[in-house]
């Protein structure tokens, strides 16, 4: 694991929404505000899927976490919550990717959950923000 010690989310981890995972990470890691990537966000089903896109005018935004608190659980956790793992090698739509973003003016470098899969036919949500009403 590098240094970085920020995590993005921007779907059904973020503050808004209540399942499981998305507690655990807000009880235990340390919320650090806003931030937001260049790139495009799509509706890939009740959940969405970033693609990073570093000379795009298009924002994808979320919520920053400090990671305080096992990362090597947290992110064990976050990888199976993902679809990421040693049994789904080659099937898995994300990837965890070490990106730059932008935090309350400032610019940094943050892990995130990026969709690796075709994104045509799903539906852009042009705003770049993901809500509840949209899961």
């Amino acid at each position: 694991m590098s240094n970085t010690e920020l995590l993005l989310v921007y779907g059904t981890l973020k503050k808004d929404f209540d399942n499981e995972v998305a507690q655990y990470l807000h009880r235990t890691q340390s919320f650090v505000g806003k931030g937001q990537f260049p790139g495009k966000l799509f509706k890939i089903s009740f959940y969405p899927g970033a693609k990073y896109h570093p000379d795009s005018d298009s924002k994808v935004y979320g919520d920053v976490y400090r990671i305080i608190h096992q990362p090597k659980y947290l992110f064990q956790l976050l990888d199976e919550y993902e679809g990421i793992g040693d049994n789904r090698p080659g099937s898995a739509e994300f990837e965890r990717r070490e990106i730059p973003i932008t935090i309350q003016g400032r610019s940094d470098v943050a892990y995130s959950y990026l969709f690796k899969g075709d994104h045509s036919g799903h539906p852009l949500i042009p705003s770049g923000v993901f809500s509840p009403t949209d899961s």
